[in-house]
């Protein structure tokens, strides 16, 4: 279960859609929200006088933000913390390993952007535990979760985390993998041995009331999942790597967090955590 939601507060409008999404999932789970904002190391070099200026300024919001929240929703449970340093570093030593940490991101959909030392890549690179990245886009009218499926050695917690995220929304999961054109002219029994058809297996059998399908697709993998995610209300995926020694993301995850145009939530199958979304009936049926 999520400990707690951490979310990262800076003023921004991206952050400002990070937190707006980790509220409405606290409303329906009783993990505390912990609100962080981080006095950036740049701030002690520019003199003495600054520094103070933007602690107090970073106070005045976090107490702002909790004030607002509790008005707005009293029965959430809500506290903050202001921490220094560099800031994929900093939020790293606040987390713990079964909390969800939310970031924003200004990145909404423009496939084949690149930011070098993009916010959110060093951020997801840096913690140990569940990340979620949201864009600044209007969620109100989407529905569904797509989960992008890569390797057998993920494809099962994918699968749990993704069909337990849609049993919470009672909303439709969609699973995707890219594989190379070529395999196209895989036979029935090659394309039975896909990670994609372990994944569906799992996902049915965690949540069988659910509408579950699955796609596979030739494009580019970054292609695949944001072209699948672009009316959906979350995507899915897991890290990179498994290899604790190197970055849990890998070129795929990197490219999609660049062009972020739905909620990105990125699992750590190691944990294997149980995530509860927003409340819903679930569905009655599951088909391919």
């Amino acid at each position: 279960m999520t400990e707690r939601y951490v979310v990262a507060v800076d003023g921004s409008r991206p952050a400002e859609a990070a937190l707006r999404w980790a509220v409405q999932r606290a409303k329906h789970d009783p993990a505390p929200l912990l609100l962080v904002h981080v006095e950036e190391d740049e701030a002690g070099t520019m003199g003495q006088e600054y520094e103070q200026f933007a602690a107090r300024q970073g106070a005045q919001l976090l107490s702002q933000t909790m004030a607002e929240l509790l008005d707005a929703s009293p029965e959430l449970s809500v506290s903050s913390v202001m921490v220094t340093g560099s800031v994929p570093w900093a939020l790293a030593g606040v987390v713990h390993a079964d909390d969800l940490l939310v970031i924003g991101t200004g990145k909404t959909g423009f496939l084949h952007g690149r930011v070098l030392g993009s916010r959110s890549v060093q951020i997801a690179i840096a913690v140990a535990c569940t990340v979620a990245v949201v864009p600044e886009v209007d969620l109100r009218f989407r529905r569904g979760v797509v989960a992008g499926i890569d390797r057998h050695a993920t494809a099962g917690s994918v699968a749990r985390c993704a069909a337990r995220e849609a049993r919470a929304r009672g909303e439709e999961l969609l699973l995707v993998q890219a594989i190379p054109e070529t395999a196209q002219r895989f036979s029935a029994a090659e394309r039975d041995r896909l990670a994609i058809t372990e994944a569906l297996a799992i996902a049915r059998a965690e949540c069988p009331e659910l509408v579950i399908r699955s796609r596979v697709s030739t494009r580019r993998p970054a292609e695949a999942l944001l072209d699948s995610a672009r009316d959906k209300a979350l995507l899915v995926l897991g890290p990179g790597s498994l290899d604790p020694v190197r970055s849990p993301i890998g070129s795929v995850l990197h490219e999609v967090l660049l062009n972020a145009n739905a909620p990105v939530l990125i699992g750590r199958p190691a944990e294997d955590r149980q995530l509860v979304g927003p409340v819903g009936t679930g569905l009655s049926r599951a088909d391919g």
